[in-house]
């Protein structure tokens, strides 16, 4: 949780309550949905106290788009926690990511919305905290304009520049836009062992 601070901080900072939101919901549910499961299906030792509910909850989060609806999230989140983790036996017996699990759920179910990306409107300096500008992501771009029979010189000033990139000001889901707050974190992991 500490390795993914920096990344929370620059999509907060980049795309302002939107993004707050998502993840609070997102750990919200995740946390209530193994509570939930533990408690009343299982009925076996609770384990929420281990933190992986929290961690799939900010992993999930990271993979969404900052303008998803905080329902759509909550959906993301029972998908993550009931059919990735616990219908397998809980922490350490999934097969799969369960954060993954639940935002490939979410491409399925609702595909408009997860491939919808709000442009970073960062809170110092932006002119609003809103969400209503979306924008392609850099891949998107790419693919859009080679399949419409454009050289890539000609999709050069449309693509975002390497520090935008690398600082995160562009859009994408909530833990891709900002390769340096990633790697900050692998830094910090690598330090801990």
């Amino acid at each position: 949780v500490i390795a993914m601070i920096p990344a929370v901080l620059v999509s907060v900072y980049f795309f302002g309550l939107g993004a707050a939101k998502v993840m609070l919901a997102s750990v919200l549910a995740c946390l209530f949905f193994e509570w939930v499961i533990q408690k009343y299906l299982i009925k076996g030792p609770l384990t929420i106290n281990d933190g992986s509910a929290l961690v799939t909850g900010i992993l999930l989060a990271f993979n969404v788009p900052s303008n998803l609806p905080v329902w759509m999230t909550f959906v993301g989140a029972f998908a993550a926690i009931a059919i990735a983790k616990m219908s397998f036996g809980g922490l350490g017996k999934n097969p799969f990511n369960p954060a993954l699990v639940g935002r490939v759920f979410l491409l399925i179910s609702f595909p408009v919305d997860m491939t919808t990306w709000p442009l970073p409107n960062p809170i110092f300096g932006g002119t609003a905290l809103t969400d209503a500008i979306t924008g392609p992501t850099t891949l998107g771009i790419v693919k859009e304009g080679l399949n419409a029979g454009k050289t890539v010189s000609e999709l050069l000033p449309q693509i975002p520049g390497y520090a935008s990139e690398l600082f995160g000001n562009q859009g994408g889901s909530l833990g891709e836009v900002s390769a340096i707050a990633l790697l900050i974190g692998a830094a910090y992991m690598f330090y801990k062992k």
